[in-house]
């Protein structure tokens, strides 16, 4: 059943009216398979004992699972037939059918000997992948021609396309060297909370030599792996001029060359030119990029989830606490929600900050306990999580399990935050146990840690977002707030 849970998640409501539709109009054929659907539908959690005791009034058979397998097959097919699953320009996708289908035709007549046939379809291929930089349909058509031509031509004439092909061959792997080394940065920068200067130098490397790959090859896929990197790169280390310099590039990049364009692409193109502006505190320019991002995903896609995120963190610094709301509503009926506990989370925790600065605390205080899944990261969240709730706790006046928990974040911090960069961390619990000395008195604590208050300020300067840890109300600036500091 997890295979069907996990096709149907990704279903848009459009998609799941079609089955239906399609099940109406085969009621003999797919009687049991349709009952099979919207019991699946409507029981999102059961195991196949559940459904098949529904469908036959006994434990699963060979019958079940037939029924079963013709379900998964059903909601297969709805999603390999999108046509606009991939968002890519129909010019390139056409192309790039039309390359893998002339490719296996030529090498099908090929191995039956029309070989005038076959070399007309592989040249028609070789045209085509030069276009849109194929490198790999292009690599292939080639070697099949190669080897076709390896007892007809002469020896000087053969080597030389030897050498042809060796390079092509060496393009390709350059390329797709350059993809590797483009998601293992982007697994470092979108999955780590705090980095050391080894792996910082280590992601350096690994950009560099993407760039090296793109200057080599002088493919457009190259360069758009370069660009992106890059781009991740500055705004994790808070370079945010550099790196809309290159957010720019980037999008100029995905709109001109067939070889990268997407709708897809183009969104998420302006989504970096929209955390780059967040990031660095231009509100009104983000939301100009932000609105431009949404045009280009479907409200139910998880895509537009992740979109709405940042621009509720728009909203929220704006202080635009209505449209932040609306914002926050909308992603909790979001039909993608539930795909991710740990980013269901945020959400949760998105909504505590809001109902805080609105001055609902009892609300925020129930509404933190659906976020509890980001303790599961044991560094910038989980650090966001107990900072808000120590927050929370001192506005609903729970003294006595407000100093447990800042005792518990002490021993928390001393355990785990054992690397260099530290900084933070050291300096929060700082002002808690200067806090927790003075007995949870606030006036007398602000007066007491200026020194501390004055080097965050000074720290993060530059930072007014860090989406590492989430923080959306900073405890330092909430503690002078709360005494007029």
């Amino acid at each position: 059943m997890e295979l069907i849970y996990d096709i149907l998640k990704k279903l848009k409501k459009f998609e799941l009216r079609q089955i239906r539709n399609h099940l109406a109009a085969s009621p003999f054929e797919f009687e049991k398979v349709g009952k099979l659907f919207e019991l699946v539908t409507r029981y999102k959690d059961k195991d196949e004992a559940f459904f098949s005791n529904k469908l036959y009034g006994k434990d699963p058979d060979n019958t079940f699972r037939v029924t079963k397998s013709r379900l998964k097959r059903l909601l297969e097919d709805v999603v390999l037939n999108d046509k606009s699953l991939t968002g890519y320009s129909a010019k390139f996708i056409n192309a790039k059918l039309q390359a893998e289908k002339r490719l296996l035709q030529g090498e099908i007549l090929l191995g039956r000997g029309a070989y005038q046939a076959s070399k007309n379809l592989l040249h028609q291929v070789i045209a085509t992948t030069k276009k849109f930089s194929l490198h790999n349909e292009r690599y292939h058509a080639e070697m099949l021609l190669h080897r076709n031509q390896s007892i007809n031509k002469s020896v000087r004439e053969f080597q030389r396309h030897t050498e042809e092909l060796l390079e092509l061959n060496h393009i390709n792997s350059l390329v797709n060297e350059a993809a590797i080394l483009h998601y293992s940065v982007t697994n470092f920068l979108t999955r780590m909370s705090k980095s050391d200067p080894e792996t910082m130098q280590e992601i350096q490397s690994k950009i560099e030599r993407i760039r090296q790959v793109s200057e080599e090859t002088n493919s457009p896929l190259a360069q758009y792996y370069y660009l992106l990197s890059n781009i991740y790169f500055l705004q994790y280390n808070f370079r945010f001029e550099e790196a809309m310099e290159y957010c720019r590039l980037h999008l100029e990049l995905v709109e001109k060359e067939p070889a990268v364009h997407s709708q897809q692409r183009l969104g998420s193109a302006y989504f970096q030119m929209t955390e780059t502006s967040l990031r660095s505190g231009h509100l009104k320019e983000a939301q100009e990029y932000g609105d431009k991002t949404l045009a280009f995903f479907s409200p139910e896609e998880t895509n537009s989830l992740i979109v709405l995120g940042t621009a509720f963190r728009i909203a929220f610094y704006a202080q635009n606490w209505e449209k932040a709301e609306q914002i926050v509503d909308q992603a909790l009926s979001h039909p993608r929600f539930e795909v991710s506990e740990f980013r269901a989370a945020i959400w949760h925790y998105y909504k505590t900050c809001l109902l805080f600065q609105t001055s609902r605390t009892r609300e925020a205080l129930r509404q933190l306990n659906d976020a509890t899944a980001l303790l599961s990261d044991k560094e910038g969240w989980n650090l966001t999580f107990r900072l808000q709730e120590i927050m929370i706790l001192y506005e609903a006046d729970m003294f006595d399990l407000l100093e447990t928990k800042i005792l518990n974040m002490r021993q928390f911090v001393k355990r785990t935050q054992k690397n260099s960069n530290l900084y933070r961390p050291m300096k929060l619990i700082s002002i808690l146990m200067e806090w927790h000395k003075n007995s949870l008195n606030l006036p007398d604590t602000v007066k007491s840690i200026q020194r501390q208050l004055r080097d965050l300020q000074s720290y993060h300067e530059n930072i007014p977002f860090d989406p590492a840890t989430g923080e959306l109300i900073r405890l330092e600036n909430w503690m002078a707030e709360k005494v007029g500091a």
